[in-house]
């Protein structure tokens, strides 16, 4: 399955050749609440652990026109993802049995392609890890039961990539999916300079325990087809005004 179009918000970080394309936080204790806007990152926050956050907070998203909706075939999901060109870091509400739970991703993060079962009963949002200089990474953030349970996973980067020309652009994702028993494949490519010219390069990453952990990548010659499986790419959609609603009033 080909990921969606993504484009970038603009002045966070450079791509190249994004085409259209952890352990689980559960009963983990919660920061208390915050109410700085200096940065849309917070201090204590960790990636997929659940936070607190205060009506303010959120309405400062809103009014800086920063939340944004998912939909999967036009039905909007319970998730609303605060991220903004101006302030650093991505954060995604997510609703569960009539409560709205704050999930960090990083600071400095952007998410580049969500997809989600039939059902919603699993999520899964690439993004940028927010890190300058050499060694960057992936995050994965997933969600699991419907939105209850949120953990994070690091895709690591192509050793070959790990160099000073790379220290802030990322592959672009090229195709993902997963079984029913949770073993699922990545594709990313890059356009590699190689003397005066510059040479498509495929990476491969597979998982086999629904996620939490990746491969190193794996060359490949081409592009593969792309996989079959159980998750389909989510539609970026400004946020619901019933969803907005109610998570402005943290129920």
């Amino acid at each position: 399955m080909r990921l969606f179009h993504h484009t970038v918000l603009a002045g966070l970080l450079a791509m190249v050749s994004l085409l259209p394309a952890c352990s689980y936080a559960a009963g983990k204790a919660t920061p208390a609440p915050t109410n700085t806007f200096a940065t849309l990152w917070q201090p204590g926050w960790a990636c997929g652990q659940a936070t607190r956050v205060k009506p303010d907070f959120v309405r400062h998203l809103a009014n800086s026109h920063a939340l944004q909706g998912y939909a999967l075939n036009g039905v909007p999901l319970p998730i609303l993802l605060g991220q903004n060109p101006e302030q650093s870091g991505a954060i995604l509400f997510a609703k569960h049995d009539g409560i709205w739970q704050a999930y960090p991703i990083a600071d400095g993060s952007v998410v580049l392609a969500a997809y989600s079962t039939p059902a919603f009963n699993r999520v899964t949002l690439f993004a940028t890890g927010g890190r300058e200089g050499l060694g960057n990474d992936y995050l994965v953030l997933q969600g699991k039961n419907q939105f209850s349970e949120f953990g994070c996973a690091t895709v690591h980067f192509p050793a070959e990539l790990d160099r000073p020309d790379w220290s802030n652009r990322y592959p672009g994702l090229h195709d993902f999916n997963m079984d029913t028993q949770g073993r699922g494949t990545l594709i990313t490519a890059a356009n590699v300079t190689a003397g005066n010219a510059e040479v498509k390069h495929w990476y491969q990453y597979v998982t086999n325990d629904w996620g939490r952990s990746w491969s190193e990548a794996r060359n490949l010659k081409a592009k593969p087809a792309d996989k079959p499986g159980i998750f389909h790419p989510l539609q970026e959609t400004p946020p619901s005004p019933w969803l907005l609603n109610s998570l402005l009033n943290l129920h």
